[in-house]
């Protein structure tokens, strides 16, 4: 892992300014990635009430010196034992630093903290990096859990 900048994750995020335009990159290198595009209208619709605590939560990953956003992510309650992972964006410049490992573990102690025992996540196939990352941190492939999605892979893991 390369030497980083000491970092803060900031919970209760879902309708600050910072997160709108961390969003809006995160959806511009989607629909550069994703082939056809990517249209966030054509997904479900993530509201911050849903991410916003008791139902979920919303973290910017900063950089302690600067204050700049280099990641983001959101858990959102399915069920009482089933939290998605949701929106999980590192930027550009910053990858490749276990940036993601380090937000994603965040997001898996908020699984727990909301008392649900199972981590679930969607992606689409061109995110081959995310699904890399969590195939390895244990998740399986699962059946669908939501309709509304561009998504094709799913997966879960057991906390």
């Amino acid at each position: 892992m390369n030497a980083t900048a000491p970092i803060r994750i900031v919970e209760g995020q879902a309708a600050s300014e910072h997160t709108l335009r961390a969003l809006g990159s995160y959806f511009s290198e989607l629909d550069h990635r994703i082939d056809g595009g990517f249209d966030p209208e054509l997904t479900e619709v993530t509201r911050p009430e849903d991410v916003t605590p008791p139902h979920g939560d919303f973290l910017l990953m900063t950089d302690l010196v600067t204050g700049e956003v280099i990641a983001c992510g959101a858990v959102r309650r399915i069920d009482d034992d089933r939290v998605e992972l949701r929106r999980i964006w590192v930027t550009p410049e910053h990858r490749g630093k276990g940036h993601a490992r380090t937000l994603v573990r965040a997001l898996e102690n908020k699984v727990r903290s909301f008392g649900a025992g199972t981590a679930v996540v969607s992606l689409n196939p061109e995110m081959t990096e995310g699904i890399a990352m969590f195939r390895n941190r244990g998740y399986e492939p699962v059946e669908s859990f939501h309709e509304a999605t561009t998504a094709s892979v799913f997966l879960a893991r057991t906390l």
